[in-house]
């Protein structure tokens, strides 16, 4: 067979079949695409149940390891385990559906009642501004008409689509739920992967040594459990680092009688997940609102969103994530308009991690030619010198934990 391949009448005759294949794929682009999404849609089931064991598996092991490492029985400790994290989500989704979406809700509604004054406000701060300008008449006018039309707007659009979501809350939630099948089996299936960890990680061993040289899938394992450590470290930090930011907004917000405390908190904190852009893009939504309300406890607001941002960027992150992505800072910008560009609000909460493996994945590569060529793989070397002249010191690239 070996002969065949490199007989070279055979090759041209790969190549022209190759080409027809490449031809013959873009001819009928559309049709391979449907029928992509078709699998995907019918895949989707397992897909998420995927997802949701890759999210649940690290809590599962923490549950198992730490708190149940006096269970004898391994597939017991394991289900107990299983278990544990099951009723944990039960009580999230059940404190969201009862109390916090619900006070959100109310949040929103008051906002929407209250639009006309605040904008009427909103009025007198900006004629005072503006007060004995030759521009006064004109800016009033359009605000007059602006203000006509998102007070009808709001009366019948918003406000009874907010009503009719909280008086029938239950309901709708019940009929989603309920709707959403593919959620359900997922969840099934991600029972099932979390209990078959071992099972199926053995299997996929199995398969990639009996495929690839045992050195290459030596390597590919080593590689594939620093990536899942960068990711779950970087997401299970940053989850933890926005609750603590969440709550503490919250605290202080309730404490000193602030609007809206719930909703703003949970604005600040939601946001505080994309990394670099978060806290900006929170605060200045909260800072309007409050300002509509009270000016001054706005102005309050601002120092306060500064002075937590200083201490969980100096404080609370560096002990919570010790092991930081070392990603330099254009980088970081670069994946969060890459990925918030592709995948939208998903993008930028994973877009760091995901460019972190990506970064680490092609500095191995480099490093590991430069190890080869006998040249050193130190950056500070390069800065310091323009070319490479004389002897170079073999350099040994860094094994990964």
């Amino acid at each position: 067979m070996k002969k065949v391949f490199e007989n070279k009448y055979a090759q041209i005759a790969l190549g022209v079949c190759a080409i027809i294949l490449f031809y013959f794929f873009i001819l009928h682009i559309g049709f391979f695409y449907e029928a992509l999404r078709g699998l995907l849609k019918i895949l989707s089931p397992l897909i998420i149940g995927c997802v949701l064991a890759y999210i649940m598996h690290p809590i599962v092991n923490l549950i198992e390891d730490k708190l149940l490492k006096v269970v004898k029985k391994e597939t017991f400790r394991r289900n107990l385990a299983i278990t544990i994290v099951i009723v944990i989500i039960l009580g999230i989704a059940v404190t969201l559906t009862r109390i916090i979406i619900p006070e959100l809700l109310n949040s929103i509604k008051t906002i929407i009642v209250n639009v006309p004054s605040y904008m009427l406000t909103l009025k007198s701060i900006i004629r005072d501004w503006i007060a004995d300008s030759a521009i006064e008449e004109q800016v009033m006018a359009n605000y007059d008409n602006m203000l006509t039309t998102i007070n009808d707007n709001l009366n019948n659009i918003a406000l009874p689509t907010i009503n009719a979501a909280i008086e029938n809350l239950g309901a709708g939630l019940l009929f989603v739920f309920k709707g959403v099948f593919n959620w359900l089996i997922g969840f099934v299936f991600a029972i099932y992967i979390l209990a078959n960890t071992k099972n199926f990680g053995a299997g996929a061993k199995k398969i990639l040594y009996a495929t690839f040289d045992n050195e290459r899938v030596n390597d590919f394992i080593v590689e594939l459990k620093h990536i899942n450590k960068v990711f779950v470290n970087f997401m299970i930090g940053k989850v933890t680092d926005s609750s603590i930011i969440l709550i503490t907004t919250f605290i202080f917000l309730f404490v000193f009688k602030f609007p809206y405390p719930l909703l703003i908190a949970v604005i600040i904190g939601v946001t505080d997940l994309i990394p670099y852009f978060g806290p900006y893009i929170g605060t200045v939504p909260s800072t309007l609102l409050i300002m509509l309300v009270d000016p001054v406890k706005a102005i309050i607001f601002v120092i306060f969103i500064i002075i937590l941002q200083q201490v969980d960027a100096n404080l609370i992150t560096p002990r919570i994530q010790s092991n930081a992505t070392g990603l330099p800072s254009f980088w970081v910008l670069f994946a969060i308009t890459l990925f918030g560009g592709i995948w939208g609000l998903v993008g930028l909460l994973v877009g760091v991690p995901l460019f972190t493996i990506i970064y680490e994945i092609i500095r191995d590569i480099v490093n590991k030619k430069l190890a080869k060529k006998n040249l050193p793989i130190d950056k500070e070397y390069y800065e310091k010198h323009d070319s490479i002249v004389g002897k170079t010191i073999k350099a040994k690239v860094p094994k990964k934990n």
